[in-house]
């Protein structure tokens, strides 16, 4: 069905702007494309929510454009040009290297989500969820700025949301994806908050 193809297409880009940001030195970039992938897992929630007649995904697809696509990038980005952080990048965050821990770090997911699968009988399509979630923990360790750990922060959600969507059983999906956006507002609150007593958190500038 071409609903599910879309889907499964959309699935592609919401992994790719993981690693996308895995390769980016500058905060501003990963604000953008964190918000491109909540856009995108938005998309494949409305498309579902479409073919299955269901008003709960529909209401969480317009939830996840509004909180995690604009809101809270959009509080991030207000946040750098207060900091001047446009100016700045990780200088001691090794990009190269952290592309090749991400495919690998994927390589292996895929297989323990495999074995997982096997012994709990469950189907293939939570296999992108799953990487998906570890590469937003790799983006949380790896990032040394406040900001750039929230995007991390984020992907993980929409991770849990994206396994959530997958399985059709799991329960609860826009009880679960409300708490998750309040969660990531209380959290950019606290790290505003800290960056206006402290500073910018622990950001090296770019020289040259």
């Amino acid at each position: 069905m071409m609903a599910f193809a879309i889907t499964e297409l959309l699935g592609v880009v919401v992994l790719l702007t993981a690693f996308e940001m895995l390769a980016q030195s500058f905060v501003r970039p990963m604000i953008n494309t964190v918000a491109l992938q909540s856009i995108a897992l938005a998309a494949i929630m409305l498309i579902l929510g479409v073919v299955k007649h269901s008003y709960d995904l529909i209401l969480l697809s317009a939830l996840t454009v509004a909180v995690r696509g604009i809101a809270i990038p959009e509080v991030m980005k207000k946040d750098i040009k207060r900091s001047g952080i446009w100016v700045y990048r990780e200088v001691e965050t090794r990009v190269p290297a952290l592309v090749i821990i991400g495919l690998l770090l994927s390589i292996l997911g895929y297989v323990i989500y495999q074995d997982i699968a096997e012994t709990l009988h469950m189907g293939a399509e939570g296999a992108l969820p799953f990487i998906l979630f570890l590469l937003g923990f790799l983006l949380i360790i790896a990032k040394k700025n406040a900001l750039a750990q929230m995007t991390g922060y984020i992907v993980e959600e929409n991770a849990l949301l994206y396994a959530g969507i997958s399985f059709s059983h799991m329960p609860l999906i826009l009880e679960a994806g409300v708490f998750l956006d309040l969660l990531a507002l209380v959290l950019a609150g606290v790290i505003l908050a800290a960056e206006k007593d402290y500073g910018v958190l622990e950001l090296e500038e770019l020289v040259g």
